[in-house]
């Protein structure tokens, strides 16, 4: 295992990867590669524009791909297109590779249209009407409403411990607070099979922006409030999405769930602000912050 957690730590260079790829795949001819490494827990590299690798970081990222992997062949006849995993070597350094799915991320549009939101709806309703059963074939993580809430409650115990000292004092006992409100009314019947990181750039669109094309990065998928994926996937947009949305699906008032999704709007950008404090970004992570407490309490 620490062997393996070495070889994870390593820079690897575009050489380094380029001898990973054609070693476990020779057939594979490699003209071009354009490596992404902004990912917090993947290393990207996207050889002849057609392919698309990406190299774990860590052996929990290599956990949660193998994860992923094993779902994404689960998902049958999923409304748009998923990763196709061809490429997976026999290899001590595990990496895995599909072909890319054509289109541009969800934050290159400035609204969600008919066409988007009709897709939106299509994969909502896939994976809210999936058996729990498959959830536990692919080894995700299951939620009820008391782990649900105890999951919530560490997350948030994790900010505090990096951005207490960037802010006010009042400011983690308020958003505890708010938690413990929002989730409060939650059942039973909200729990179903989620995406878990449904936003902006794990969706991909037409050019058009009239249509999904597809959604890829399933390795935050788990079994539990319908809801966090309707706060992702309208994370950047009007609330009346949110309200369209789960009008749609809810199984209780519509006041409750959008609290929730008020609730994971509002705490989603303390994960870049804790992520880069943590790696001493701090003027960054201050503005975040300081952008979340200049909004209060607005919906």
């Amino acid at each position: 295992m620490l062997h393996q957690r070495l070889l994870m730590e390593e820079e690897l260079t575009a050489s380094d990867l380029i001898d990973l790829i054609k070693g476990s795949f020779p057939s594979l001819g490699i003209s071009k590669i354009t490596i992404n490494n902004r990912g917090w827990d993947n290393l990207v590299a996207i050889v002849n524009d057609a392919m698309v690798f990406r190299f774990p970081k860590s052996p929990s990222a290599e956990k949660s791909m193998k994860r992923e992997i094993k779902l994404i062949r689960k998902l049958t006849g999923f409304p748009v297109s998923l990763p196709n995993y061809t490429h997976i070597p026999d290899s001590e350094r595990f990496f895995a590779g599909y072909p890319i799915i054509p289109g541009v991320t969800l934050n290159n549009s400035s609204t969600l249209g008919k066409g988007i939101m009709r897709d939106v709806k299509a994969i909502l309703k896939y994976l809210r009407n999936l058996d729990i059963s498959v959830a536990r074939s692919a080894g995700i993580p299951i939620y009820d409403k008391y782990s649900w809430l105890k999951r919530h409650q560490g997350i948030l115990h994790s900010f505090e411990q990096s951005l207490s000292g960037i802010t006010e004092p009042s400011f983690f006992p308020e958003l505890r607070e708010e938690l413990i409100d929002a989730l409060s009314g939650i059942s039973g019947e909200c729990f179903s099979l989620a995406h878990g990181d449904l936003y902006r750039g794990n969706v991909l669109i037409s050019p058009r922006h009239d249509r999904i094309s597809g959604v890829i990065d399933w390795g935050d998928a788990f079994y539990g409030d319908y809801a966090f994926d309707i706060a992702a996937v309208t994370l950047d947009f009007s609330r009346r999405h949110s309200r369209e949305l789960v009008r749609e699906f809810s199984p209780e008032s519509d006041e409750t769930a959008m609290k929730r999704i008020f609730y994971y709007s509002k705490v989603e950008p303390l994960y870049l602000a804790d992520n880069l404090m943590r790696k001493g970004y701090t003027s960054e992570a201050k503005r975040i912050v300081y952008e979340i407490m200049k909004k209060g309490g607005k919906n």
